[in-house]
């Protein structure tokens, strides 16, 4: 079996995994994505792991006084398997702007000929998210 990624691992400050804070966070990424909490790994106040989807691919978040900071590229690309998904999820997102108006949300590109179909979003994490369906493959 070729490798696979199976998670990775973020900073956040300390303020960001409790109370309002910790819960906004897991509701946005569980509405969004049906991404859940792992509750067997958490350590209150100091780490939450988030399934994403599976129990063998997940983002753990932990807390940190010199929490990871990006400049803006940095990302994580979420691969979906149609068009009509991307646009729910960015359906959803848009939506979900009201409550959440710290929301970062670019909106849906068309890249490389039509070949790529993709949008950035942002939501308390140190990195963007990138959602992306490929239409087309160098192996059509």
């Amino acid at each position: 079996m070729p490798s696979r990624f199976s998670h990775v691992a973020l900073t956040v400050p300390p303020e960001q995994l409790v109370g309002v804070a910790r819960d906004e966070l897991l509701e946005f990424y569980g509405q969004l994505f049906a991404w859940r909490e792992n509750e067997y790994f958490a350590i209150p106040g100091e780490r939450i792991l988030i399934r994403a989807p599976t129990d063998t691919q997940y983002i753990t978040v932990r807390s940190s006084s010199a929490p990871m900071r990006t400049s803006g590229y940095e990302h994580l690309g979420i691969i979906v398997d149609s068009e009509s998904e991307l646009r729910s999820i960015h359906g959803r997102a848009t939506a979900m702007r009201s409550k959440f108006p710290d929301l970062d949300l670019q909106p849906i590109e068309s890249l490389y000929g039509d070949a790529l179909l993709t949008f950035r979003l942002r939501f308390r994490l140190p990195l963007t998210l990138e959602i992306q369906h490929l239409r087309k493959t160098a192996h059509q």
